[in-house]
């Protein structure tokens, strides 16, 4: 004994209290009869090596009792050291579960969490080996650690005894039970038994704890002690394994989070940013040293200076917060160019929101290309003018405010003379450069609050809204036309330019912008049949040079019935395969007269008369016929398409003649597409918008035609169920020598492929101008590189010369 500690000074274990020694004793075996009224005892401890050691003795008079004293110390005891050992065994086994746990809570996982384990509930139980295995997945029991004998061992023991131990926990329940090894080898012996201890969390068993060793009784049969231990196991298991698996998915969600192409930011309640993920950093070029810092505010002064509105920003933040239920989409604009789609959305947690998720995507490009797409749309690319589209609604204004306020407003139409001979001299970008020029001088001539427009190849048209007179349209008009007369050098060359205008007056002359238009252009051609370079206003009395229109409108009324009418196919060509995918059918009129007449002269009259209508019908009978004609033979194309105007759009009938169509020859509707062609479809979107929704619905396919002159918008795009857009020849022509046009046509493709639109460029007459088309991936093309518009027997022998087919003859049913 190295050491006592007494406990007989205070209330004992036993909950006796202390007795007075007596004074004098002169009967020892008395006084230890009367133990319990002079006898005092108490528990004390001593400590043997490592080991603490509980024993009772009883107080006496030492130097007067001492023999007395030695029996009944010996006797007191003798008597109770085994009940105090028990006591000590038992309150150590109860601190076993406590231990482990202890032990277990440092483990970072649940391996780690198995082998910390085992070496104490080795030491603690005494036994020589011990392993844990858990149940996988599929029901199979995984080793998860072994010590005292070797994984491979342990692994042994699994697949020899796995099916007994699985068959054991099932049929035995949430207690500790032996089983006799059975085999012979690594890890056991005959005489040996293993003790499978379950390992359970609530009513779940994860997995056992087996430990090798001869059963003792009052050790290992200890049940209770055992279950706790099993326990104790499982619930570190079960934790350890929720955190591994919180600690997955929480890798997963920051790696799914890091590898998006938008920047998340997560905020909560309060405003506080709780998280967000590398893009949103890399985005908005936090610096690392913000990032580390965790200041708020320092990282949002940051963003707030990069933003060209960051109190409309701020305003916006504050409203969500006020509803806090509320998503919100908008787009930021950069100080430096950029723009971001901003979107937001609540977050919530047990269906209460706790604060607000953002995302940022750098829509910069996107947002480039629909403004460019816009402009497009709205003005001439070449001059920067109005197109037809802002001219028209313009002038729709400009009457609107006139009727109220009963003003006059002119209207002046103007074509600069011989523009062709320009063209034919130094080519087309020698006149590009001229109407740059007098383009130039259009808007220095005219007024503040006045409009000019180009609405074609050489042809300007002008507002000039709240003129007093007729006479003050004339003043400007002559002002032009010295403008435009003046001597210029263009692409080298000295040329003299004049130009014809054309006025007319609101109301006298028209009360509506058509009617305006009209007359106006009915002055103009007055003007150039006056010798040129003056201007006309009009007169009723210009009507009489109708009556040839009027005649050429009465044989086109005939020319169905007389078979003047005919159809020409223009190739169309995919440009990966470079094979003949397509046919537009384009219309010609033999006059008996006037010999072949040019379809911007006749189309606009039957477009104005109403002609279109059956001309338009009698073209898609022909189209599809030729369509199954090409099929049936096996020659191609794929598909024909048909221009139709607006005014046939805008018809009940064009659905039902389409129909008859396609069934009369009994073509797959798919291999008809149908070609918008006319600006005016954009008066009547609703009519327009059901029309073509119910053809889309039938299988054809629909195209914009001449995209980007005026005739096309994002509204055609949004609204129409559009299939194709064909960009017009006028920007394909220098796409290898004007950087505008290049980019123009590089935006339109771009844009048409993220909305998964094909794209047919117009026009292509060089090889140079193809290869620009392939590099930037255009879908197909049609123009005179391939060929111009011709007969099916000439259509035919050049699929069959691309294609590489016999010469055979193939027959034409249509030609």
């Amino acid at each position: 004994m190295s050491s006592f500690k007494s406990n007989s000074s205070q209330l004992t274990e036993a909950g006796h209290a202390r007795a007075a020694a007596p004074t004098s004793l002169t009967d020892p075996l008395a006084e230890v009869r009367a133990l319990k009224r002079w006898v005092a005892f108490g528990v004390y401890t001593a400590i043997l090596g490592t080991e603490p050691f509980y024993f009772f003795v009883l107080h006496y008079n030492w130097p007067q009792l001492l023999s007395g004293l030695v029996v009944g110390n010996i006797i007191a005891f003798t008597a109770i050291e085994g009940a105090f050992n028990q006591i000590f065994r038992l309150r150590k086994r109860s601190a076993y579960p406590n231990l482990l746990l202890q032990e277990l809570s440092l483990a970072p996982g649940m391996i780690a969490a198995a082998q910390r384990a085992l070496p104490v509930i080795n030491g603690l139980l005494k036994v020589p080996a011990s392993f844990i295995a858990v149940r996988h997945d599929a029901g199979r029991m995984q080793l998860l650690a072994a010590f005292g004998l070797s994984e491979d061992d342990s692994a042994l023991v699994l697949e020899s005894e796995g099916s007994e131990i699985g068959r054991s926990l099932t049929a035995s329940g949430s207690y500790a039970f032996t089983l006799s090894t059975g085999r012979k080898g690594a890890g056991s012996r005959d005489d040996e038994r293993m003790t499978l201890v379950p390992i359970t969390s609530m009513t779940r068993t994860l997995g056992v704890l087996v430990i090798f060793g001869k059963k003792r009784e009052g050790d290992l049969g200890d049940h209770e002690l055992l279950r706790a231990v099993g326990t104790a196991l499982g619930l570190s298991i079960e934790s350890l394994k929720d955190k591994e698996e919180l600690a997955q998915t929480a890798s997963l969600l920051s790696t799914t989070l890091d590898s998006t192409a938008d920047g998340i930011l997560v905020v909560g309640a309060s405003g506080r940013i709780e998280s967000f993920n590398a893009k949103f950093a890399e985005m908005w070029g936090i610096p690392r040293s913000i990032l580390e810092s965790g200041d708020d505010g320092e990282a949002l002064s940051f963003v707030l200076d990069q933003l060209k509105a960051p109190d409309e920003f701020i305003a916006k933040v504050k409203e969500l917060y006020a509803q806090p239920d509320a998503e919100s989409r908008d787009n930021l604009h950069f100080k430096d160019g950029r723009v971001f789609e901003r979107f937001s959305k609540p977050r919530r947690l047990a269906g209460q929101v706790v604060g607000r998720v953002w995302s940022f995507r750098d829509v910069t490009e996107r947002v480039k290309a629909e403004e460019t797409i816009r402009h497009l749309a709205y003005h001439d690319v070449l001059t920067g003018l109005p197109n037809r589209v802002a001219f028209e609604e313009r002038l729709r204004i400009d009457l609107a405010q006139a009727r109220r306020n009963h003003q006059k407003v002119a209207v002046m139409f103007l074509d600069l003379d011989r523009f062709k001979a320009v063209n034919d001299t130094v080519g087309h970008a020698g006149g590009d450069q001229l109407l740059q020029q007098v383009a130039g001088e259009f808007v220095e001539a005219i007024r503040e609050g006045d409009t000019v427009a180009r609405v074609g190849g050489d042809e300007f048209t002008f507002i000039l809204p709240g003129i007093e007179h007729t006479e003050d349209a004339g003043v400007v008009a002559e002002r032009i036309l010295r403008s435009v007369r003046q001597p210029r050098m263009v692409a080298g060359q000295d040329f003299h330019v004049t130009t014809s205008i054309g006025i007319s007056v609101f109301p006298k002359d028209g009360s509506d912008a058509d009617a305006l238009m009209r007359n106006a252009d009915t002055a103009m051609y007055r003007a150039k049949e006056r010798g040129r370079d003056n201007h006309q206003v009009f007169t009723p009395a210009m009507k009489a040079s109708l009556m040839e229109t009027l005649a050429l409108e009465n044989d086109l009324s005939h020319a169905l019935e007389r078979e003047e009418l005919f159809l020409r196919y223009q190739p169309v060509v995919d440009l990966s395969s470079g094979r003949v995918v397509g046919a537009e059918a384009l219309l010609r009129w033999q006059h008996p007269k006037r010999g072949l007449v040019q379809p911007d002269e006749f189309i606009p009259l039957a477009e104005e008369t109403g002609l279109i209508v059956p001309i338009g019908e009698w073209v898609l009978r022909g189209a599809c016929a030729q369509a199954k004609a090409w099929q049936e033979d096996g020659l191609g194309p794929q598909w024909v398409s048909v221009n139709v105007s607006a005014r046939q759009v805008e018809q009940p009938g064009l659905v039902a003649a389409v129909a008859r169509a396609l069934a009369e020859h009994g073509l797959y509707p798919a291999s008809l597409h149908l070609e918008l062609t006319e600006g005016a479809v954009m008066r009547q979107m609703e009519p327009v918008v059901s029309t073509l929704s119910q053809l889309r619905a039938m299988g054809l396919r629909l195209c914009v035609d001449d995209f980007g002159t005026g005739y096309s918008s994002l509204g055609y795009l949004k609204r129409f169920p559009i299939d194709t857009i064909k960009i017009d020849r006028s920007f394909v022509r220098d796409v290898t020598t004007d950087q505008n046009d290049a980019a123009i046509v590089t935006t339109v493709v771009t844009m048409a492929r993220s909305l998964n639109l094909r794209v047919v460029a117009e026009g292509v007459e060089t090889e140079a101008q193809l290869g620009f088309l392939r590099e930037i991936e255009c879908d197909e093309f049609q123009g005179f590189l391939v060929s111009p518009a011709v007969t099916t027997e000439a259509f035919e022998a050049l699929v069959r010369q691309r294609h590489g087919l016999a010469a055979e003859t193939v027959s034409s049913r249509f030609g």
